[in-house]
Parts: structure tokens; C-alpha cells; sequence
């Protein structure tokens, strides 16, 4: 179990914002078109500092699908690459535009939603928060991929507001200290925003990752699993902590095409089994905005597509075929939905460490 100082979440959620639309938005059918072109022009032509005009020309393409995606997936909260995800956050609106002027080229994010993160003195705090964000965008080619540095140019109207304190205890001190969370939550949100982040994008696959700050050319990113030779796209690699009496929302997953299948690998660690939940997005924004605001996990909103349990120390594998649709796959570890009872034992709080890797391919 991993303890987070009380304010973290507030710092961290709009960097993974923006990090995660970035990353779908260099993952659009016209990568491979401006990843040729630029292996064409070659990497002296394309890192040279005297062709900004032409470099920023490329990174505009798939600009169209920003907001789109941002809208649909849960950008995933955490303090490090390699450390779980701690929370999770919801746009509800979001608009971006191009600065294509001579002396200042760049992208322009506002946004708009919800989250919610889980601390070791808060238990869990749902928020709401909407910013605008300026990058200044640019990038090398190196050893085979892409690597796109987005590093804030301007950072206006960050505004963060709590839903929810979920410890009683918490409530209580922060009001026997006149502690406010929201001033408190602009101020870290804004120096977190300054650190910007890199988008990773390798050869023609389509592939991306992301990080906060900036990393270095030949490095990448943590996943947890290893995925290799498959036709599938993989569309979340990464790793969760879901506390006792808690949950999280993964995805939302899209799938496109008739005779489409989601493929799910989980694997846990901590907690002896946690209820896995594959619900309609419709479904799911309901659940997840009972989860913001109220305490406690979120009851079934209605039947699950899929409901299983994944045991510790077992591979939990599985794939379902769908209709076109958005998805998002719940990780519970309460007793509000699923068949898996947590021990209710005072002070025993079985962290759930859950691996995962969701991936889109054709039906079997």
C-alpha cells in the first residue's frame, strides 16, 4: 500500500488531462502519413531548430480528434510513471485551437469535469476543476520513434472545487484549521502544470505513451505488461491501487466496428480478489458521478455485460464482443456491486494492486 500526502491529487489531475487527450490525438489514421513524411525528410531535416514552421505543421495533423477523445477517456491520476494510479478525471467539456502565427505557434486547451483521487489522510475526495492551458509544442526523432515535448507556454483560470471529503476526520481538521482545499488545490495545480509532459510515439504502429515532465530521447514510459507480436491495438497498459470500500473506472474503451471484441488481461496483488464490472458508458457516468459526490462505493446502475473475479496470484484473462459503443471496465474492491466481500475488519484496509492491459481487435 502506497500513502500520498493530502494534497496531491489537486496538483496532478490537469497535467494527466491533457497528457492523455495528447496521446490519442497522435494515435489518429493520419500518423502514419506524417510519420512517413518526416522519415522521408530525415531526422537532421525534421530536428533542425530552423524548421519550426514545417515541424509544427506536422504535429497540427489529427488536431480534429483532441477534445473528441478527451471526452470519452478517464485520464488516469498518479505521482510517478511508475507508480499506480491514485484517481481519475471525467472532461465534461473541452475545446483546443491552433496558434499558427509567426511569432508564436503553439496549442490552446480549455477544459472542463470531475474526479476523484484517494489520499491516506482524505480517503477518497471527489472535485471538480477547469483550466486553460498554452503549449508550446515540438519534437526529435530518435531511434525509431517520435518524441512530441509539450511545454506550457500560459496557465489561466485553473479552478478547482472539493465535492467530497470522504474521511470524517479529515472534514473535521480542515475545519478546526480554516485550511482552504480550493485555494490550496489552485496553487499546487498550477506549479504541477508547469512541468509539462512528453508524448512518445513509435514508428508506424500508431502506438503512444506519455509522461509528466520531460524525458529524455530512448526512454519510455512503465507499463506493467509486456505485449508483444499481436495485431491487437492495445489501448490501456497500466496499473491501479483500489483501497478497501473503493473502486475505479477504466476506460472508456471504444469500439468501432461490428465483430469487435475487447481483450482484458488483469493481474492482483494485496487484496485476495476484487469484482471486475464491464458496464455501457451510459451506465458508467451515472455510477461515476454518484461516486464523486457521495461516500461509499456505487451500486450497479444496471446489469453488468461482463461480471467476474479476479483472485490474487491468478492471471485473469478474457475477451467479450461487442457492439459499436463506449465501455468502461470497474475494478471494485467494496461490497456494493460484484459477488466479493472485503474483509470488514477495523483498520484493515486490503489495497487491491491491479495490472491491466485492455486491448481492440477482431472477434475470435
Amino acid at each position: 500500500m502506497i500513502a500520498y500526502a493530502a494534497m496531491v491529487p489537486r496538483r496532478l489531475f490537469a497535467v494527466g488531462i491533457a497528457a492523455s487527450a495528447v496521446v490519442t490525438l497522435f494515435g489518429c489514421n493520419q500518423e502514419t502519413t506524417g510519420y512517413q513524411a518526416m522519415t522521408v525528410l530525415g531526422k537532421g531535416v525534421v530536428n533542425d531548430p530552423r524548421n519550426k514552421s514545417l515541424r509544427f505543421d506536422i504535429l497540427k495533423f489529427g488536431l480534429d480528434r483532441f477534445c473528441y477523445e478527451m471526452t470519452r477517456r478517464g485520464a488516469p491520476l498518479k505521482l510517478r510513471d511508475d507508480q499506480p494510479v491514485m484517481g481519475r478525471f471525467f472532461a465534461d467539456n473541452c475545446q483546443s485551437q491552433v496558434l499558427d502565427e509567426e511569432d508564436r505557434q503553439s496549442f490552446v486547451v480549455q477544459y472542463s469535469g470531475k474526479g476523484y483521487a484517494w489520499t491516506n489522510v482524505s480517503d477518497r475526495m471527489g472535485f471538480k476543476s477547469a483550466g486553460l492551458i498554452e503549449y508550446a509544442a515540438d519534437f526529435k526523432l530518435a531511434e525509431e520513434a517520435m518524441y512530441i515535448y509539450m511545454r506550457p507556454r500560459k496557465i489561466d483560470a485553473t479552478s478547482f472545487q472539493t465535492l467530497l471529503v470522504e474521511s470524517a476526520l479529515a472534514k473535521t481538521g480542515l475545519a478546526m484549521t480554516g485550511f482552504d482545499p480550493n485555494a490550496a488545490g489552485r496553487s499546487i495545480v498550477k506549479g504541477q502544470l508547469q512541468r509539462g509532459f512528453t508524448v512518445i510515439r513509435y514508428d508506424e504502429s500508431g502506438d503512444a505513451d506519455f509522461g509528466l515532465g520531460i524525458i529524455a530521447e530512448g526512454q519510455r514510459p512503465f507499463k506493467p505488461f509486456k505485449v508483444s507480436n499481436t495485431d491487437k491495438s492495445i489501448l490501456e497498459n497500466s496499473r491501479t491501487e483500489v483501497h478497501q470500500g473503493q473502486q475505479d473506472y477504466l476506460g472508456g474503451f471504444e469500439v468501432k466496428d461490428d465483430d469487435q471484441a475487447l481483450y482484458f488481461t488483469v493481474s492482483v496483488d494485496g487484496a485476495d480478489a476484487v469484482d471486475l464490472l464491464l458496464v455501457q458508458k451510459a451506465t458508467g457516468d451515472r455510477m461515476i458521478d454518484r461516486y464523486i459526490n457521495t461516500g461509499g462505493a456505487a451500486p450497479m446502475q444496471a446489469a453488468p455485460l461482463l461480471q467476474d473475479a479476479a483472485t490474487k496470484g491468478q492471471l485473469w484473462k478474457r475477451y467479450m464482443t461487442l457492439p459499436p459503443g463506449i465501455y468502461y471496465l470497474i475494478v471494485d474492491n467494496s461490497g456494493a456491486a460484484g459477488r466479493v466481500t472485503p474483509s470488514s475488519a477495523k483498520g484493515d484496509d486490503q489495497a487491491a494492486k491491479v495490472d491491466y492491459v485492455v486491448m481492440l481487435g477482431d472477434a475470435p
